[in-house]
Protein backbone atom coordinates (compact mmCIF):
# COMPACT_ATOMS: atom_id res chain seq x y z
CA UNK A 1 0.00 0.00 0.00
CA UNK A 2 1.28 3.54 -0.76
CA UNK A 3 1.62 5.39 2.58
CA UNK A 4 -1.54 8.01 1.79
CA UNK A 5 -3.45 4.92 1.50
CA UNK A 6 -1.95 3.45 4.42
CA UNK A 7 -2.71 6.75 6.75
CA UNK A 8 -6.23 6.93 5.22
CA UNK A 9 -7.23 3.14 6.26
CA UNK A 10 -5.23 3.70 9.80
CA UNK A 11 -7.91 6.88 10.25
CA UNK A 12 -10.71 4.32 8.95
CA UNK A 13 -9.97 1.73 11.07
CA UNK A 14 -9.68 3.13 14.36
CA UNK A 15 -12.92 4.95 13.41
CA UNK A 16 -14.77 2.06 13.00
CA UNK A 17 -13.34 -0.48 15.69
CA UNK A 18 -14.20 2.59 18.09
CA UNK A 19 -17.12 3.33 16.77
CA UNK A 20 -19.63 1.31 19.05
CA UNK A 21 -18.26 2.70 22.09
CA UNK A 22 -18.42 6.36 20.85
CA UNK A 23 -21.33 8.68 21.50
CA UNK A 24 -22.63 7.74 17.78
CA UNK A 25 -24.07 4.44 18.58
CA UNK A 26 -24.23 4.23 22.85
CA UNK A 27 -25.90 7.72 23.12
CA UNK A 28 -23.20 10.04 25.16
CA UNK A 29 -25.69 11.44 28.30
CA UNK A 30 -27.14 14.73 28.16
CA UNK A 31 -28.03 16.85 31.33
CA UNK A 32 -31.55 15.25 32.23
CA UNK A 33 -31.46 12.17 30.38
CA UNK A 34 -32.07 9.14 31.85
CA UNK A 35 -35.49 9.62 32.79
CA UNK A 36 -38.66 7.85 30.76
CA UNK A 37 -40.37 9.83 27.73
CA UNK A 38 -44.06 10.84 27.47
CA UNK A 39 -45.84 8.01 28.24
CA UNK A 40 -47.64 5.66 25.01
CA UNK A 41 -45.84 7.84 22.92
CA UNK A 42 -43.68 7.68 19.04
CA UNK A 43 -40.42 9.92 19.14
CA UNK A 44 -38.07 10.43 16.72
CA UNK A 45 -34.43 10.61 17.98
CA UNK A 46 -31.55 11.80 16.32
CA UNK A 47 -27.77 12.12 18.03
CA UNK A 48 -25.62 14.18 15.78
CA UNK A 49 -21.45 13.71 16.03
CA UNK A 50 -18.99 16.17 14.80
CA UNK A 51 -15.38 15.14 15.50
CA UNK A 52 -12.85 16.59 13.22
CA UNK A 53 -9.36 15.91 14.62
CA UNK A 54 -5.99 18.46 14.30
CA UNK A 55 -4.50 17.11 11.44
CA UNK A 56 -8.12 17.39 9.57
CA UNK A 57 -9.74 13.72 9.97
CA UNK A 58 -13.55 14.67 10.01
CA UNK A 59 -17.00 12.38 10.41
CA UNK A 60 -20.15 13.68 10.76
CA UNK A 61 -22.59 11.29 11.47
CA UNK A 62 -25.87 10.88 13.55
CA UNK A 63 -27.74 7.53 15.19
CA UNK A 64 -31.37 8.22 14.15
CA UNK A 65 -34.46 6.48 15.72
CA UNK A 66 -37.88 5.59 15.95
CA UNK A 67 -38.48 4.59 19.44
CA UNK A 68 -41.90 4.20 21.31
CA UNK A 69 -42.19 4.56 25.32
CA UNK A 70 -45.14 2.47 26.72
CA UNK A 71 -48.02 3.80 29.42
CA UNK A 72 -46.58 1.72 31.94
CA UNK A 73 -44.18 -0.90 32.72
CA UNK A 74 -43.56 -4.13 34.74
CA UNK A 75 -45.36 -2.33 37.68
CA UNK A 76 -48.27 -1.92 35.79
CA UNK A 77 -48.36 1.97 37.28
CA UNK A 78 -46.21 4.59 35.84
CA UNK A 79 -43.50 4.52 38.06
CA UNK A 80 -41.61 2.49 35.64
CA UNK A 81 -41.51 2.85 32.40
CA UNK A 82 -40.13 0.31 28.79
CA UNK A 83 -39.07 1.72 25.94
CA UNK A 84 -37.96 -0.16 22.10
CA UNK A 85 -36.37 1.85 19.10
CA UNK A 86 -35.18 0.89 15.83
CA UNK A 87 -32.36 2.54 14.18
CA UNK A 88 -28.97 3.33 12.30
CA UNK A 89 -26.44 5.66 11.79
CA UNK A 90 -25.97 7.60 8.22
CA UNK A 91 -22.66 9.51 8.42
CA UNK A 92 -19.34 11.22 6.16
CA UNK A 93 -15.98 10.53 7.39
CA UNK A 94 -12.96 11.46 5.39
CA UNK A 95 -9.26 11.45 6.09
CA UNK A 96 -6.61 14.54 6.12
CA UNK A 97 -9.65 16.21 3.93
CA UNK A 98 -9.32 13.41 1.01
CA UNK A 99 -12.39 12.62 -0.51
CA UNK A 100 -14.02 9.20 -2.23
CA UNK A 101 -17.56 8.17 -3.31
CA UNK A 102 -17.35 5.94 0.13
CA UNK A 103 -16.70 8.42 1.94
CA UNK A 104 -20.64 8.58 2.39
CA UNK A 105 -22.44 5.23 4.44
CA UNK A 106 -24.78 3.96 6.62
CA UNK A 107 -23.34 2.14 9.89
CA UNK A 108 -24.61 0.23 12.69
CA UNK A 109 -28.39 -0.62 12.08
CA UNK A 110 -29.60 -1.42 15.41
CA UNK A 111 -32.39 -2.22 17.56
CA UNK A 112 -32.54 -1.14 21.58
CA UNK A 113 -34.23 -1.63 24.64
CA UNK A 114 -34.57 0.36 27.38
CA UNK A 115 -36.21 0.16 31.21
CA UNK A 116 -37.08 2.95 33.37
CA UNK A 117 -37.44 2.70 37.37
CA UNK A 118 -38.41 5.72 39.87
CA UNK A 119 -36.57 4.48 42.32
CA UNK A 120 -37.27 7.55 44.66
CA UNK A 121 -40.56 8.58 44.11
CA UNK A 122 -40.69 13.05 43.46
CA UNK A 123 -40.94 14.90 47.08
CA UNK A 124 -41.73 18.44 47.17
CA UNK A 125 -42.83 20.88 43.91
CA UNK A 126 -40.80 20.60 40.83
CA UNK A 127 -37.65 23.16 41.43
CA UNK A 128 -38.23 23.63 44.76
CA UNK A 129 -34.67 23.00 46.67
CA UNK A 130 -36.10 20.21 48.47
CA UNK A 131 -37.39 18.32 45.35
CA UNK A 132 -35.70 15.14 44.81
CA UNK A 133 -36.44 12.25 42.34
CA UNK A 134 -34.05 9.30 41.26
CA UNK A 135 -34.34 6.89 38.00
CA UNK A 136 -32.26 4.16 36.97
CA UNK A 137 -32.00 2.92 33.28
CA UNK A 138 -30.98 0.06 32.02
CA UNK A 139 -30.34 0.12 27.74
CA UNK A 140 -29.58 -3.28 25.79
CA UNK A 141 -28.43 -2.43 21.93
CA UNK A 142 -27.87 -5.38 19.35
CA UNK A 143 -26.34 -3.33 16.01
CA UNK A 144 -26.66 -5.83 12.80
CA UNK A 145 -24.26 -6.16 9.93
CA UNK A 146 -24.48 -2.74 7.32
CA UNK A 147 -23.03 -4.92 4.42
CA UNK A 148 -20.06 -2.24 3.56
CA UNK A 149 -16.92 -4.22 2.59
CA UNK A 150 -15.09 -0.71 2.17
CA UNK A 151 -11.93 -0.24 3.59
CA UNK A 152 -12.23 4.06 4.14
CA UNK A 153 -15.04 6.33 4.91
CA UNK A 154 -18.49 5.81 7.02
CA UNK A 155 -19.40 2.67 7.91
CA UNK A 156 -16.21 1.22 6.84
CA UNK A 157 -15.68 -2.08 9.28
CA UNK A 158 -19.19 -1.78 10.69
CA UNK A 159 -20.25 -5.21 8.81
CA UNK A 160 -20.90 -7.22 11.74
CA UNK A 161 -22.72 -7.65 14.99
CA UNK A 162 -22.42 -5.75 17.90
CA UNK A 163 -23.80 -5.66 21.01
CA UNK A 164 -23.60 -2.91 24.16
CA UNK A 165 -25.19 -2.65 27.79
CA UNK A 166 -25.00 0.17 30.10
CA UNK A 167 -27.00 1.65 33.29
CA UNK A 168 -27.47 5.12 33.22
CA UNK A 169 -29.10 6.74 36.45
CA UNK A 170 -30.27 10.43 36.30
CA UNK A 171 -30.25 12.20 40.32
CA UNK A 172 -32.35 15.54 40.48
CA UNK A 173 -32.20 17.66 43.33
CA UNK A 174 -33.88 21.03 43.45
CA UNK A 175 -32.44 22.92 40.58
CA UNK A 176 -29.31 20.29 40.33
CA UNK A 177 -29.23 17.03 37.73
CA UNK A 178 -27.23 14.92 36.87
CA UNK A 179 -27.12 12.01 34.44
CA UNK A 180 -24.57 9.47 35.07
CA UNK A 181 -23.35 5.92 33.39
CA UNK A 182 -20.64 4.46 35.70
CA UNK A 183 -19.52 2.03 32.79
CA UNK A 184 -20.98 0.40 29.88
CA UNK A 185 -19.83 -2.18 27.79
CA UNK A 186 -20.00 -2.83 24.19
CA UNK A 187 -18.85 -5.95 21.92
CA UNK A 188 -18.22 -6.18 17.92
CA UNK A 189 -17.50 -9.57 16.25
CA UNK A 190 -15.46 -9.94 13.53
CA UNK A 191 -16.58 -8.36 9.99
CA UNK A 192 -18.68 -10.72 7.74
CA UNK A 193 -15.92 -9.56 4.48
CA UNK A 194 -12.55 -9.98 4.88
CA UNK A 195 -9.82 -7.30 4.49
CA UNK A 196 -6.05 -7.52 2.69
CA UNK A 197 -3.60 -5.56 4.14
CA UNK A 198 -1.23 -5.58 1.23
CA UNK A 199 0.12 -8.54 2.92
CA UNK A 200 -1.94 -11.49 0.89
CA UNK A 201 -3.44 -12.59 3.86
CA UNK A 202 -6.95 -11.51 4.07
CA UNK A 203 -8.75 -11.62 7.60
CA UNK A 204 -11.88 -11.04 8.99
CA UNK A 205 -11.35 -8.56 11.71
CA UNK A 206 -13.03 -8.05 15.40
CA UNK A 207 -13.09 -4.97 17.29
CA UNK A 208 -13.91 -7.12 20.69
CA UNK A 209 -14.93 -5.56 23.63
CA UNK A 210 -14.70 -1.75 24.51
CA UNK A 211 -15.60 0.28 27.57
CA UNK A 212 -16.75 3.81 28.57
CA UNK A 213 -16.82 5.00 32.09
CA UNK A 214 -17.38 7.84 33.75
CA UNK A 215 -20.19 9.29 31.62
CA UNK A 216 -22.10 12.06 33.36
CA UNK A 217 -23.89 15.51 32.49
CA UNK A 218 -24.57 17.71 35.29
CA UNK A 219 -25.94 20.75 35.71
CA UNK A 220 -27.88 23.43 36.98
CA UNK A 221 -31.23 25.04 35.92
CA UNK A 222 -30.27 28.34 34.97
CA UNK A 223 -33.74 29.87 33.80
CA UNK A 224 -36.88 27.88 33.59
CA UNK A 225 -35.96 25.83 30.34
CA UNK A 226 -32.09 25.86 29.97
CA UNK A 227 -29.91 23.44 31.92
CA UNK A 228 -26.08 24.42 31.85
CA UNK A 229 -23.36 21.95 33.48
CA UNK A 230 -20.38 19.90 32.44
CA UNK A 231 -19.85 17.05 30.68
CA UNK A 232 -17.09 13.99 30.97
CA UNK A 233 -16.39 10.29 29.49
CA UNK A 234 -13.29 8.12 29.33
CA UNK A 235 -13.28 5.74 26.30
CA UNK A 236 -11.56 2.45 26.83
CA UNK A 237 -10.90 1.15 23.47
CA UNK A 238 -10.46 -2.57 22.09
CA UNK A 239 -9.64 -3.54 25.28
CA UNK A 240 -9.42 -7.21 24.36
CA UNK A 241 -10.99 -10.53 21.94
CA UNK A 242 -9.79 -7.34 19.20
CA UNK A 243 -7.77 -7.38 16.25
CA UNK A 244 -7.16 -4.12 17.29
CA UNK A 245 -4.46 -2.65 19.40
CA UNK A 246 -6.12 -1.00 22.91
CA UNK A 247 -6.86 2.56 22.72
CA UNK A 248 -7.82 4.97 25.52
CA UNK A 249 -9.51 8.48 25.21
CA UNK A 250 -10.84 11.16 27.99
CA UNK A 251 -12.94 13.97 26.78
CA UNK A 252 -14.69 16.99 29.05
CA UNK A 253 -16.24 19.92 28.13
CA UNK A 254 -19.52 22.12 28.69
CA UNK A 255 -22.73 20.66 28.44
CA UNK A 256 -26.32 22.09 27.69
CA UNK A 257 -30.13 21.17 27.81
CA UNK A 258 -33.12 23.16 26.78
CA UNK A 259 -36.77 22.40 27.23
CA UNK A 260 -38.37 26.00 25.81
CA UNK A 261 -40.15 23.63 23.19
CA UNK A 262 -41.32 21.19 25.77
CA UNK A 263 -45.06 21.99 25.10
CA UNK A 264 -44.15 20.68 21.44
CA UNK A 265 -42.36 17.76 22.07
CA UNK A 266 -39.15 19.49 21.06
CA UNK A 267 -36.26 18.57 23.26
CA UNK A 268 -32.58 19.34 22.63
CA UNK A 269 -29.51 18.61 24.13
CA UNK A 270 -25.61 19.29 23.67
CA UNK A 271 -22.23 18.66 24.60
CA UNK A 272 -18.68 20.76 23.38
CA UNK A 273 -16.22 17.78 24.09
CA UNK A 274 -12.68 18.66 24.39
CA UNK A 275 -10.12 15.65 24.13
CA UNK A 276 -7.90 16.08 27.37
CA UNK A 277 -6.25 12.81 27.35
CA UNK A 278 -5.76 10.27 24.56
CA UNK A 279 -3.19 7.42 24.02
CA UNK A 280 -0.50 7.64 20.97
CA UNK A 281 -2.10 5.07 18.94
CA UNK A 282 -5.30 7.80 18.78
CA UNK A 283 -5.53 11.12 17.56
CA UNK A 284 -6.16 14.31 19.52
CA UNK A 285 -9.37 15.27 18.74
CA UNK A 286 -12.69 17.72 19.34
CA UNK A 287 -16.75 16.97 19.23
CA UNK A 288 -19.82 18.41 19.00
CA UNK A 289 -22.69 15.99 20.19
CA UNK A 290 -26.23 16.37 20.22
CA UNK A 291 -29.66 15.35 21.15
CA UNK A 292 -32.63 16.01 19.27
CA UNK A 293 -35.84 14.59 20.83
CA UNK A 294 -39.31 15.13 18.88
CA UNK A 295 -42.17 13.31 20.80
CA UNK A 296 -45.38 12.42 18.41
Amino acid sequence: MNTHFARRLSAGLTLACTLGSSSLALGEQFIGFAQPGIPDSWALESFPVINRTTDGDLSVAANTVLAYFSQTGFTGTTRDQLQFWVGAIPGYASSNGARDSSAWGIASPNLGFSYYYNVVEPSGDVGSDDYTTFWTNPTLMVEFPNGNDDMTGHGAFANRYAVSFSVANYLRVGRFAATFTPAGIHYAARNRNTTDFGTGDPTRLRGGVSLWLGDIAAGYLVTEDLWLGVHHVYHINNTTASDSKVSRAGKIGPSMTYTGFAKDGFFISANLNFDYYHSANLKHSNALTMALLKFF
